[in-house]
């Protein structure tokens, strides 16, 4: 700001003003640069705490489309140039028509959103006087069937398998494995939030346990588990303590899945690794759709219990959705509800009966 402008606004209105002249000033000078807003803005969503992944793929998806508005701006791809100004309807209309010609549906979705939320900010800053991001249509979102593993004898085959020592192996060890694919058959729990689970995720009094997951954006959710699944992770519990007697099993904050030969906590590449070997025993390989592996399970939980009357609220709710919309549609849904939801669904069904058949007492 030159020396003195900001006494002579002072002296020439009041101070509230004064206050909104300084403000239009800074915005109409250096303050106007796109980068600069783009800095602030994801400063801001900084402060809620999202994942690193979800600002750096924003800032991707917001300097991506304003390097195509640079360019047909006359600035080449040379972001430092380009201003608030520069982003008009026309302007952000043939940037995202270029966008579409070599990113798939799902990516300009998100850019739409990436940019959408980036206007409201500068919106509610004054920067711009309104969102011009409605006149821009996002490609509809797929209603593609989701990756589930086709069959009603998935999860006994799977409970099956595992259950039985694998020869090529050198450190079977049936029982981690049972319990493992049978959590996730059960609850539909993500491949992270398996790996990050401790021994204090498994909580609540005998009869009603509970699995307390952490999900995406470190928020927990309780996901209840009965009384089958419950007596598969004690005995593999138990066994762990004859195979690693060593452990302080009184620390919650240990492991709850651990690797064979050490004890230590699975990767998910392990997991993964585990799963596919698991898939090929029972035969079922060619039936993972491509991509899914582990996550085809969640898919398949998912699918079957919708199959099965549970609601879409309690499911969601089970799933641990991440946005805000989708939590606003489960949050009715209850404690009661949420364990009829598990106890209602085929997988249950399946292990209720491997358990009376096959599990030695």
């Amino acid at each position: 700001m030159p020396e003195g402008t900001a006494s002579v606004l002072l002296e020439r209105h009041p101070p509230a003003a004064a206050a909104e002249n300084l403000r239009s000033w800074a915005v109409s000078s250096s303050g106007n640069r796109f980068t600069e807003w783009v800095s602030r803005f994801l400063h801001h969503l900084a402060v809620r705490k999202p994942s690193p992944h979800t600002i750096a793929a924003y800032r991707r998806d917001l300097e991506g489309i304003g390097r195509r508005i640079a360019l047909a701006a006359g600035h080449g791809e040379e972001l430092d140039e380009l201003t608030l100004d520069d982003l008009d309807k026309p302007a952000l209309r043939a940037a995202f028509a270029s966008w579409a010609e070599d990113h798939a549906a799902a990516s300009i979705r998100r850019a739409w959103s990436a940019w959408n939320g980036f206007f409201d900010y500068l919106v509610t800053e004054e920067a711009v006087a309104g969102n011009p991001m409605g006149a821009i249509t996002p490609p509809r979102q797929s209603r593609g069937k989701p990756k589930a593993i086709p069959g009603d004898d998935v999860a006994s085959l799977l409970l099956r398998t595992a259950a039985t020592t694998d020869s090529t192996s050198r450190n079977a060890w049936p029982s981690r494995d049972l319990a493992l694919v049978a959590t996730f058959l059960v609850t539909g729990i993500r491949l992270s939030e398996a790996v990050g689970l401790n021994l204090g995720s498994l909580d609540g009094p005998q009869g009603a346990r509970r699995l307390v997951v952490m999900g995406k954006g470190n928020k927990a959710r309780t996901v209840p588990i009965e009384d089958t699944l419950e007596d598969l992770l004690l005995r593999y519990l138990a066994e762990r303590r004859e195979r690693f007697p060593k452990v302080r099993f009184e620390d919650l904050r240990q492991p709850l899945f651990v690797r064979t030969d050490s004890g230590t906590r699975f990767t998910r590449q392990q997991v993964e690794y585990l799963v596919d070997k698991l898939y090929r025993r029972a035969g079922i390989r060619s039936r993972i759709p491509e991509g899914a592996l582990v996550h085809a399970l969640r898919h398949t939980f998912a699918t079957s219990a919708l199959d099965n009357g549970v609601h879409v609220v309690e499911l969601q709710e089970l799933l641990g959705h991440a946005s805000l919309e989708t939590t606003r549609r489960y949050l009715d849904a209850t404690a009661a509800q949420l364990r009829h939801a598990v106890a209602s669904h085929p997988a249950q069904a399946a292990l209720r009966q491997f358990t009376r058949t096959a599990v030695p007492g």
